[in-house]
Order: C-alpha cells, then structure tokens, then sequence
C-alpha cells in the first residue's frame, strides 16, 4: 500500500521547529479508532484489484482528486470527453484498498537515466500539496540534523510515555537543555500507564528531528548517508510508505 491522498502520513514529519512548541507533539500510541465493519469481511466492496479503479476529478477533464470504480457511470461519460493533457500539481494513480477506490501517489524514478536527475538530496526528497514525494529536493527552514544519530527521543512532559505522558524527538546535543526546560518536580503526578509506542524513533526528516513509527527499509536511498543504488536499479519516490514517510526512496529494479 502507497501513501492515498486522504489522510496524508507525513504528518508525522511536521515536527515544530522550537523547543517550546515540541512540548505540545504526543506520542501516537497506536490505537486509532479504527472505521472496520468488525464482520469479518471488508468494510467496502468498490473493487478487487487496482485495474477496477480509475482517477477522478471534481469535472471531466480536472486533475483527479479521489478514484472511482470503473462502472462509475459519471467517469463512464467522462471517458468520451476529449480533453487536453492536464497540468497537475503530481502524478496520482488509482489503487485498491480494503475494497475501495483510492488516489494514491505514483512511483517517480530518481536518476539520471530516468524521470529525475537528482539522485540524492541532503535532507531528502520535496513534499508536494498532495503528500508525494517529487523530483525537487527538500529545503527545510529548520536545520537540526542530518543523520539520525543526531537525534534523541525525549519526554515531551514531566510524565513522558512511560508514565502516561508523551515523548517527543530533539537533536541530541539539546537533550539537556529540553530536560531544564521541563522543569519538572522530583516525583510528578502522572497517570503511570505505559503508552509508548516501541516502535517509534527519533530520526532526521528533512533537517528536522521528529518520531517516526518503524525503521527505513534495508533498499532506502536518496539521501547521502545512504547507499546508491546498484547498476540495475533506480531510486523510486512514492513506492514504500515507511521511506515516503522519511523523506526518501527505495532502490528498484529499472
């Protein structure tokens, strides 16, 4: 499954950029609420397989911003519309998932014998408005690190997660500084209920320390600190959420 369109994942990189403002970030603990009908069954039945799907638009001939079934009879009228090649913010394709129709982000190569001629950028690959990774490289406002070993996960408040409470991530060289900030008291009043997440970490996402759930693949590419690619193959944007989540591709076959 790639990055859908709705709800978009990288939130998870949106870390704040002041000390202050991290104090506010809560460590996801992995219990989302779920939308399952919990019969057993999948909770739609739009489709089986991506080729049941195409992208939509709000009109005719708009960029897509959802995906249909195929035997949707508006997208069935609109396949006789003549209508020019539209220019959109990022290539969206349709996909299947749990039986519905989904717009997810299209796989875009990273090389110079493909779609891009940026291999390798410092603090990863450029977020467009629609959550896919695109050809530009990041320039973030804030820069904290450039490798993960330069963050740290935190309490993000007196409790911190094994309390309760919430962590956070900060450069590692500020982890003393974060702790001052707190203030906390010898013995504070905490809930003392484990809620962290194991599989959270702090890593470097686009100059930025943030908590990231799960580790990057073993293929991961697109930033210097890691490997190229081998000769058969290409660094792909868009194609693993846990590398789109981090800024960065994974190496594919050509």
């Amino acid at each position: 499954m790639r990055f859908a369109l709705f709800p978009l994942l990288l939130a998870l990189a949106a870390c704040p950029g002041s000390l202050n403002d991290r104090a506010s970030g809560a460590d996801d603990n992995g219990s989302g609420s779920g939308s399952g009908s919990g019969a057993g069954g999948l909770p739609y039945n739009e489709c089986h397989f991506a080729v049941d799907c195409v992208p939509a638009g709000p009109k005719c001939c708009d960029c897509p911003t959802h995906a249909v079934p195929v035997t949707d009879p508006v997208q069935m009228a609109c396949a006789n519309v003549d209508c020019p090649t539209p220019s959109c913010p990022s290539p969206m394709e349709a996909a299947c998932e749990s039986g519905k129709c989904v717009l997810v982000c299209s796989p875009v190569d990273h090389d110079a014998f493909g779609n891009c001629n940026t291999a390798s950028c410092a603090d990863g690959f450029a977020t467009d408005g629609n959550g896919c990774l695109t050809c530009a490289c990041a320039a973030p406002t804030v820069h904290e690190c450039i490798a993960d070993g330069e963050c740290a996960r935190v309490r993000a408040d007196c409790c911190g997660c094994m309390m309760g409470g919430n962590d956070a991530a900060v450069p590692a060289s500020q982890v003393g500084e974060w702790e001052a900030m707190l203030n906390c008291p010898t013995n504070p009043s905490c809930p003392t209920q484990n809620t962290c997440a194991p599989d959270l970490a702090a890593r470097c996402v686009a100059g930025e320390c943030t908590l990231v759930s799960g580790a990057l693949p073993g293929n991961a590419c697109g930033r210097p600190d890691l490997p190229s690619c081998g000769a058969d193959e290409v660094c792909t944007v868009n194609a693993n959420d846990q590398a789109t989540m981090q800024g960065v591709g994974v190496c594919l076959p050509r």
